[in-house]
């Protein structure tokens, strides 16, 4: 903690590991549909972020309720002296505010020393999006053809890679995959997501994924069904993990399995100097279907974006070259 900070007076002190949804649910003036809906305001990913952020803090010496003074220097500190990028920083501030707004607390966050701090951060910092590239076509055959297939990790992993890429997949709306969330249909099959980054609401959205007869190696809707039917599964997680005797867990793989089994896929084919990760597949389909034609209205249809801007970002790294102004003939 900085030496010129002062500790302050705190008459009562607040658990910095509770789930943030729960302090206001339990909360007696709110009556049961608030308390519920309250706790479905944030995901699960989402709580898991804002205790580990909160243990940033109070490992570096904040206690709660904090005021502007404190979390501007905790702040400045995380970039001066830990070297953290603007968007973790920026992370730490938002989860900082939330705590205060679910203790019904003013949030100190909103202070013009924290808000000044984070300006200069932005000023200062390199604030681009550290995204990764989006997976090529040919990388994803040749991460899956050093897939060997000979037993059900295999085809657990096979199968996820297709059903990321031509899914458009976030890790872990794949990972929660059910077989009571899968329809299949003539033309190919219907994933129901239930909980997704842009979706919070409890309501169900459906993935449409089209079969793709010609190329069965690559086909999502062939590789899931041959996957359901020699892992045994019948109901629950549909990507589980494998022990090294191969039986399988009962629950669904974490979102960290998800990224460690690509790192190793990568190391494997030769891949992994290309900076591939997870979100790679996701981008890899919406640039290859923009720049085969398709629709940015039926690309959104699979991928499930609701916010324009943040597409379009897919677009524009997809036509950086294309028609460039610079092309020209001298």
């Amino acid at each position: 903690m900085s030496q010129s900070l002062q500790p302050l007076a705190r008459p009562v002190q607040f658990d910095t590991q509770e789930d943030p949804s729960r302090v206001v649910a339990n909360a007696p003036q709110l009556n049961a549909t608030s308390r519920r809906l309250i706790i479905d305001s944030l995901s699960m990913n989402s709580t898991r972020a804002v205790k580990a952020d909160l243990k940033v803090f109070s490992d570096w010496g904040g206690q709660l309720p904090a005021d502007e003074t404190e979390i501007a220097n905790f702040l400045s500190d995380q970039i001066q002296s830990s070297g953290k990028k603007y968007s973790t920083v920026k992370r730490y501030a938002n989860s900082l505010h939330l705590w205060h707004q679910m203790h019904g607390l003013a949030s100190p966050v909103k202070g013009t020393y924290v808000r000044r701090v984070l300006k200069g951060m932005a000023r200062t910092q390199d604030t681009r999006a550290n995204s990764a590239p989006a997976l090529t076509p040919e990388h994803l055959r040749q991460l899956l053809s050093a897939i060997t297939l000979e037993d059900v990790r295999d085809y657990r992993n096979y199968t996820m890679f297709c059903l990321a890429f031509f899914g458009a997949f976030r890790r872990g709306e794949l990972v929660r995959l059910r077989i009571d969330d899968v329809i299949f249909v003539d033309q190919g099959m219907e994933l129901y997501i239930r909980d997704s980054k842009t979706n919070r609401s409890g309501r169900t959205e459906t993935k449409p994924i089209i079969a793709l007869p010609n190329t069965p190696e690559l086909c999502p809707v062939y590789q899931l069904r041959r996957y359901i039917d020699m892992s045994g599964i019948t109901r629950g997680a549909i990507f589980r993990s494998v022990s090294p005797k191969g039986r399988q867990g009962a629950g669904a793989l974490s979102d960290n399995s998800f990224y460690r089994i690509l790192k190793d896929a990568l190391d494997q084919s030769g891949l992994s100097q290309q900076g591939y990760s997870p979100h790679s597949f996701r981008a890899g389909f919406i640039t290859e279907a923009h720049r085969q034609g398709k629709r940015h209205h039926d690309i959104k249809k699979v991928s499930g974006h609701r916010d324009q801007k943040s597409f379009e970002r897919y677009i524009r790294e997809a036509d950086a070259f294309d028609n460039h102004a610079g092309a020209l003939d001298l």
